[in-house]
């Protein structure tokens, strides 16, 4: 009996400090508001092409303006980020880049970003052999997983990644008019590799 007294005393006091704290919760100052979409990348496109034992990568971004502008101003900055974050991740699968590129096109208001990778590609007994989670990896993508678009010339694919739409081509040689198909012998490809012949 005494213990139902004392949680009928307790329970106003708790009702009021509930509803205290819902009204001071509905004045208090609102979320810090994320930046803009536009303020974004608005779309990527990433080209790699493998020539002997290089991989030729390319990557255009489309900017919100305010972003670009910043960008355009601050490219020496934009440059050593890019850089830094870029052979970090490519340090994880024990490859390099060199002949870094940059472009700034205020038309468009895009960057353009170019270098060479290395360490990505092996020969042996004339069979090449290109390793691409340093590109995967970083965008949770996988050649069979996320169906990547097969072909002769290589693999291919469209989608959305954190809210930008993306585009991955993967240009590979052409070997007889051979598809690089899933685990496919003598031209073809598993998870993140690709493979060819002379």
């Amino acid at each position: 009996m005494k213990t139902k007294r004392i949680l009928k005393q307790a329970a106003l006091p708790l009702l009021l400090i509930v509803m205290l704290l819902a009204t001071v919760g509905g004045c208090a100052a609102p979320d810090e508001v994320s930046p803009a979409k536009e303020e974004e990348e608005i779309r990527r496109v990433v080209e790699v092409r493998a020539e002997g034992l290089t991989l030729h990568y390319l990557r255009q971004s489309s900017w919100g303006e305010e972003r670009f502008s910043n960008y355009l101003a601050n490219q020496a900055q934009f440059r050593a980020d890019f850089k830094e974050q870029f052979e970090q991740e490519l340090a994880l699968s024990h490859t390099s880049a060199s002949d870094y590129s940059f472009s700034f096109d205020s038309a468009t208001q895009s960057t353009l970003i170019g270098c060479d990778i290395h360490d990505a590609i092996s020969k042996t007994a004339g069979k090449y052999r290109a390793r691409f989670e340093w590109l995967l990896n970083p965008l949770g993508l996988d050649f069979i997983d996320d169906n990547f678009k097969e072909s002769e010339k290589g693999l291919s694919w469209e989608g959305v990644i954190k809210g930008v739409p993306m585009s991955v081509i993967i240009e590979l040689p052409t070997i007889d008019s051979f598809v690089y198909e899933a685990w496919e012998d003598p031209i073809g490809h598993c998870h993140a590799h690709a493979w060819w012949t002379d």
